[in-house]
């Protein structure tokens, strides 16, 4: 006789995350589901969320919203009360390059109280690799959110909520569309030669995360790095090459210095991945060092960025990462040359 699937609500469901999420809990085969997720949005009846509900048959989804805690309860109460939510997955919306991030701060704290409340046995939250926690007193906007939510989530973690951090590092699909093509060119000239930078690949976030629940007893009360790749800039682009046959697609170098002189918040990311890059190579601490070996030990297939940019091919995708359009992450070219973003 199966058990019965234990229920994991998912905040940022219809993201890149969330959908990894539930792409890696989706069972094999005609095997019963260990897991069943409730895929939060606030908008059940937008294409994104009958998609996501139409190809997995694990997948409920609900109606909430982030801003409003008491939709949230009646999820909770919905699915049964206390105790029957056995998890939650909370990914927080980017707010943009340079933008305050109060509002994600707040969503990031009450959807944990309320997971406390409702006696939830593990929540996992998404926040961001840092590198280490030395240089944690300079971190603004959505890193310093990210940051304070962290520790709001470990301290309720001393009033009974089991929790597991994980902080994914820089997206490979920061690489897609036509912010793709910026972002390209303002890591080759923004960044020394020697700087690595750590990547990491959607899909790899989301079997992390699947891992994190199945392996609830070596995760719980651990934050954990996830990163598929450390590579240059010049690595980067010769592993797109070798995985498309193609150059990884860009705009001109001046374009990318340009935006650097004129967009601080642009500066600003080239500057975060070498301040990552010092904290790594020269720690202070083994904090990056035991998040990764955890990460390892749960799940040690990593998705190189070759092997990612192969899978663009494969999957008739590096028309995406070629087409201009708006970035996944909602951020625009015409607000990074006016420096708004």
């Amino acid at each position: 006789m199966s058990e019965t699937p234990r229920v994991i609500l998912v905040a940022g469901a219809t993201g890149v995350q969330g959908r990894s999420f539930i792409e890696a809990l989706k069972p094999e085969g005609s095997a019963p589901p260990a897991f069943r997720v409730l895929a939060l949005t606030r908008q059940p009846d937008s294409q994104s969320a009958k998609d996501l509900a139409s190809s997995n048959q694990h997948v409920q989804v609900v109606q909430g919203d982030l801003d409003k805690p008491e939709t949230i309860r009646k999820v909770f109460v919905d699915a049964g009360g206390e105790g029957a939510i056995y998890g939650v997955f909370c990914v927080l919306a980017f707010p943009g390059l340079g933008k305050d991030a109060e509002g994600e701060e707040k969503q990031g704290k009450s959807l944990a109280d309320i997971a406390l409340e409702y006696k939830v046995q593990h929540y996992i939250f998404s926040s961001y690799e840092r590198g280490g926690t030395s240089m944690d007193h300079v971190l603004k906007l959505d890193r310093k959110a990210k940051f304070d939510i962290e520790n709001y989530v470990m301290a309720l973690g001393d009033k009974g909520l089991p929790w597991t951090i994980i902080r994914p590092t820089f997206f490979m699909e920061n690489f897609l569309g036509s912010i793709g093509r910026v972002t390209a060119t303002v890591l080759r000239v923004g960044l020394k030669e020697d700087t690595k930078v750590n990547l990491v690949a959607a899909k790899d976030i989301g079997s992390v995360a699947a891992a994190v629940f199945q392996n609830p007893e070596k995760t719980k009360g651990r934050a954990m790095s996830i990163t598929s790749d450390h590579v240059t800039t010049a690595e980067i682009e010769a592993s797109y090459k070798r995985g498309t046959g193609k150059d990884i697609p860009s705009v001109p170098n001046f374009v990318g210095r340009a935006l650097l002189a004129i967009n601080a918040h642009a500066r600003g990311v080239t500057e975060d991945i070498e301040r990552v890059h010092e904290m790594i190579s020269n720690p202070t601490d083994d904090t990056y060092r035991l998040s990764q070996e955890l990460t390892d030990d749960i799940h040690p297939q990593k998705t190189t960025f070759e092997q990612w940019s192969r899978d663009l091919v494969e999957k008739g995708k590096r028309d995406e990462a070629e087409t201009p359009k708006k970035g996944w992450n909602g951020v625009s070219l015409l607000h990074l040359l006016q420096g708004k973003l």
